[in-house]
This record gives C-alpha cells, sequence and structure tokens, in this order.
C-alpha cells in the first residue's frame, strides 16, 4: 500500500491546494512503513522526513521546493521595480517557525546590494489591510510577500489588498503573478508533479523511498503581470521583461 502524498510546506500551486505546514510531519508520524512521496516540502531534513537529501534512509522521499534559497532574487526583483536606493518592504506571517529564518536570509540579500530592508510581520487576516496602509505611506511601490502556508492560502487576500492599496506584489510562486500580483519568481510545480509521478511508479514496481534521493527543482519561472503594472502605473524595467519566462497582458 502506498500513500502518496502531495504535502505543501511551503507552497503548491492553485490547482493542487495547499496543506497545513504540519502536514508532512504528520504524516511521517502516523506511519513508519508505508511509503510517502511528499512535494514542496523546503527543509525535509530540518523537520524530521529524511536523514538526508542525498539519502533519505526511511520511508519517506519526494520534492524540495527550495523557496527559501530563493530569498534574494525576490528582494533583487523589489529592488528593480522600485525606486533607486530606496528602502525594500517586506511582508511575512510572523506565526510560522520557519518565517524568522527567510527573513533573515532576505535581509543579508538585501544588505549585500546596499539597501535596507523593512519587514512588517502579520499574524491574522485582519491585519493584512492594515499593514498594507502603513507599507504604502512608505512610498514604496511593490512589496516582497515571504512564501509560507499563510501567505499561499491568502494570496488572494493579499493581492487584492495591495492592489486597494496601489502596490505591486512579488510572490515566489508562479502562479500568483497569473492570478493579479506583479510579479513572481518560482520553481516550475507543474515540472515537480510530473516528476513525482514517477517516483510514485518506481515505488509500485519496489524500489523503496530510502533509495530514492530527495529531488530539488530544475526549472524555474519569472512571470510578470502587465495588466497588473498598468493598473497600478508602475513601469518595468525592460531588461527583466526580456528574461521572463511569461508575460501577462
Amino acid at each position: 500500500m502506498i500513500l502518496a502524498l502531495a504535502l505543501a510546506f511551503s507552497a503548491a500551486p492553485a490547482t493542487v491546494g495547499a496543506q497545513p505546514a504540519e502536514g508532512p510531519a504528520a504524516a511521517k508520524r502516523h506511519t513508519s512503513t508505508i511509503p510517502i512521496v511528499f512535494m514542496n516540502v523546503g527543509n525535509p531534513v530540518g523537520i524530521g522526513l529524511v536523514d538526508s537529501l542525498s539519502r533519505p534512509g526511511r520511508n519517506a522521499t519526494g520534492f524540495s521546493d527550495v523557496l527559501a534559497d530563493l530569498s534574494g532574487k525576490w528582494v533583487e526583483l523589489a529592488r528593480d521595480v522600485g525606486r533607486p536606493h530606496a528602502p525594500l518592504e517586506y511582508v511575512w506571517y510572523s506565526g510560522w517557525p520557519d518565517g524568522q529564518n527567510r527573513l533573515q536570509a532576505s535581509e543579508r540579500a538585501a544588505q549585500s546590494l546596499g539597501v535596507k530592508l523593512r519587514a512588517r510581520g502579520i499574524s491574522s487576516v485582519a491585519e493584512i489591510d492594515d499593514v498594507m496602509a502603513v507599507t504604502k505611506k512608505s512610498g514604496v511601490l511593490a512589496l516582497v510577500v515571504q512564501p509560507s502556508p499563510f501567505t499561499f492560502r491568502q494570496r488572494d487576500r493579499i493581492i487584492e489588498s495591495a492592489m486597494t492599496h496601489g502596490l505591486g506584489t512579488i510572490f515566489g510562486w508562479p502562479t500568483a503573478a497569473r492570478e493579479g500580483a506583479l510579479i513572481a519568481y518560482g520553481p516550475d510545480y507543474t515540472q515537480l508533479y510530473r516528476r513525482a509521478a514517477a517516483y510514485v511508479a518506481r515505488i509500485i514496481r519496489g524500489t523503496k523511498p530510502a533509495d530514492l534521493p530527495v529531488q530539488e527543482p530544475t526549472k524555474f519561472e519569472l512571470v510578470i503581470n502587465m495588466k497588473t503594472a498598468k493598473t497600478l502605473g508602475l513601469t518595468v524595467p525592460q531588461p527583466l521583461l526580456t528574461r521572463a519566462d511569461d508575460v501577462v497582458q
């Protein structure tokens, strides 16, 4: 019997539906024998799903989304569409254990670029509008939204509130830009799901999860929503548009 789980520790495309961050670990606690194929887990070693990426060593294997490693990329995108030398705004969900680590990675990235990062934590949906209002007063054009289970589930609400306040948003899931965010950069999740199906097939044929290394994304997408940019009156630099994999008109 196989338990094949699409478990989103950080995020998942809108068509799949994100699960709570505790999902992968909870599944692992329920069984030590039934094979588990996990998806979109940011730190499978850190949360105890596997012994190592190359040799999982247990009954679970799958695919990491490496979103924690992309912090610098989103900071760069915010700088590229913002005002020269202006501080960057960063919104994150403060109730997520890994949120502080990702914030620190973003702060280091901003420091390396010579810009200041102003972080604004959100602890509930009720705080989204207030945070957007304060962010708008700071004079920025766009803000980075830290990837987390909360911000994935609430991405429509965050995008809507940001648009209402005249702000563009930068997300870590390509689908977010197709849903109204200004820019999104992240893994091609369709490719990950296809690769996961191959893992399930191999396990059905008898391969042990312990013998299948945890894989990471090999393809990433940069999506820019020009409809959103025009609505907000923002100019997206031509070099950035040239690099985009998809431009939403």
